[in-house]
């Protein structure tokens, strides 16, 4: 089994204009996250999405960080040589990373690819059965990107085991 880092992303929507509002990455069993507070431009919002994560505009704006200070934090936590993390949905989480990045006017300094390229056909439909059944038992917050890694995690660590 790889020693891997798992981030993921909570956006303010699934639009083309949506923008990152948290992150996480797992390391060492182990979850950092980190609110972010929206750009000025950045004014897409989904209350779908909302009603999903359960992070509101006012929480950003009180709880989140700027988009430099997650950007050097978040960077700062990767301790992987190969600067690689991974992801169950890598293109969504690589996209809103980006525009983050940007956002900070900072060098993004990583990779997110995606975590089913680690497994055989046969791991990643465990993967996608653990993923199910460990979003029923209601043990996660489901949605909420520290709580998600968790769980990505351990449905990984169950497929990859087998």
């Amino acid at each position: 089994m790889r020693d891997i880092q798992i981030i993921d992303v909570e956006a303010s929507g699934l639009h083309f204009d949506s923008y990152p509002i948290e992150v996480a990455i797992l390391s060492s069993d182990q979850p950092q996250s980190w609110l972010i507070a929206p750009q000025p431009t950045w004014t897409h919002w989904d209350p779908n999405a909302e009603a999903l994560h359960g992070i509101t505009r006012e929480m950003l704006r009180a709880d989140g960080l700027s988009c430099t200070a997650v950007t050097q934090q978040l960077s700062a936590a990767i301790h992987r040589e190969d600067r690689v993390l991974y992801s169950d949905a890598a293109e969504w989480d690589w996209d809103w990373i980006r525009t983050l990045y940007v956002g900070a006017d900072a060098v993004l300094d990583f990779n997110i690819l995606p975590i089913q390229q680690l497994m055989t056909t046969r791991q990643v439909a465990v993967f996608n059965l653990e993923k199910k059944r460990l979003a029923e038992e209601g043990n996660y917050r489901l949605h909420r990107a520290a709580s998600d890694v968790l769980l990505l995690e351990k449905a990984y660590r169950q497929a990859v085991s087998r």
